[in-house]
């Protein structure tokens, strides 16, 4: 396994980390596994040399999961969970952890964040922005349960650019990472400018939904109505005339999988990896098998002119998107997606 420092706190990340949305939300993601097949992809993680696990309140019962399997190896890993309210103040931060801790059957955890700020886009579900007291809630909250000692690090999710402006120096000083929606088929925050912001910041991103919901892994056809995740469908990637954009991104991974010999799902993740921003990438696992391949991505042979070509048709792919969109919107109606400036 291959780490990176997180921030400057002398603590090293390991580049592949463990999401567990897919541990405990079977209203998304289908029928869930037995719970000896999550302890199966933790003992291996850890074995391997995976040391960060990241869970939150909102993905139904895997904080539950995750408390009883990591009964006698708490000290193995870096846990991070979410406060998922849009409620930033230290009252309602408070006893949103100590929920958290409880599920999670540990007296602390190592990376407490802010999983949504406030955002106000039309044509989708996000209605509202972040006011002047929200980022000194989210600071002032923070900075207390860190003093109480019941988090060691505080990082934001899905942050844009004006929302880290908003924060101001000192909780800027204070957040170590971004969790941030981040592939090949997402380049909002390197051209909007937060991945630039971020590395003067010294934040790291934590790459979320870095294989864009499997569709980098080279598993889907060219017909989007063969998609039938619910999840997926709630994507703006996996919906016209997006997706035929986005297929044509996947063939270039393919192409260059096959040069190295890899698979598409190991150069997609490779590629994030090879980011100066990112600390660690976000891998969702549901079966023991992928934790195997992806773990492995850290060690393919991606050489310059890969990663340019990569670059390139990532790039080329982004400048057909509107600025300023979400992955998920709520409405993916060719009519809507033409409001927010999607056209065929």
């Amino acid at each position: 396994m291959q780490y990176k420092e997180l921030a400057n706190t002398g603590v090293k990340v390991s580049k592949i980390a463990v999401g567990t949305w897919q541990f405990g939300h079977a209203a998304v993601w289908g029928e869930l596994s037995p719970l000896e097949e999550y302890q199966k992809i933790i003992d291996e993680a850890i074995d391997a040399g995976v040391n960060l696990i990241d869970t939150a309140k909102a993905y139904g019962t895997s904080e539950e999961v995750l408390g009883k399997i990591l009964k006698g190896k708490r000290d193995k890993v870096l846990l991070a969970t979410k406060l998922s309210r849009q409620e930033y103040d230290y009252n309602t931060a408070r006893s949103e952890l100590e929920g958290s801790l409880k599920r999670l059957q540990t007296d602390y955890v190592d990376l407490y964040q802010i999983h949504w700020p406030k955002i106000n886009i039309p044509g989708t579900w996000h209605k509202a922005d972040m006011e002047k007291k929200d980022y000194e809630d989210v600071f002032n909250s923070l900075i207390k349960l860190k003093q109480e000692g019941l988090i060691r690090f505080a990082g934001v999710c899905n942050f844009r650019l004006h929302n880290l402006e908003g924060l101001g120096e000192q909780a800027l000083d204070f957040i170590v990472t971004n969790q941030v929606p981040y592939s090949l088929l997402w380049r909002f925050y390197d051209v909007e400018g937060v991945s630039e912001f971020c590395k003067q910041k010294n934040i790291g991103f934590l790459a979320y939904s870095p294989l864009a919901q499997g569709l980098l892994s080279g598993n889907f056809d060219k017909d989007v109505k063969n998609v039938q995740e619910k999840i997926r469908q709630a994507n703006i990637l996996f919906n016209e005339p997006v997706y035929a954009r986005a297929i044509k991104v996947v063939k270039v991974v393919e192409d260059v999988a096959a040069e190295i010999g890899a698979t598409p799902s190991q150069v997609a993740l490779k590629w994030v990896m090879e980011r100066d921003v990112v600390v660690s990438v976000l891998s969702g696992i549901r079966k023991l098998k992928h934790l195997e391949e992806n773990i492995h991505a850290v060690d393919i042979p991606l050489t310059e002119e890969h990663l340019k070509k990569l670059d390139e048709a990532s790039l080329n792919f982004q400048n057909t998107l509107p600025q300023g969109l979400e992955l998920w919107i709520g409405d993916n109606s060719k009519e809507n997606l033409e409001k927010l400036g999607i056209k065929a």
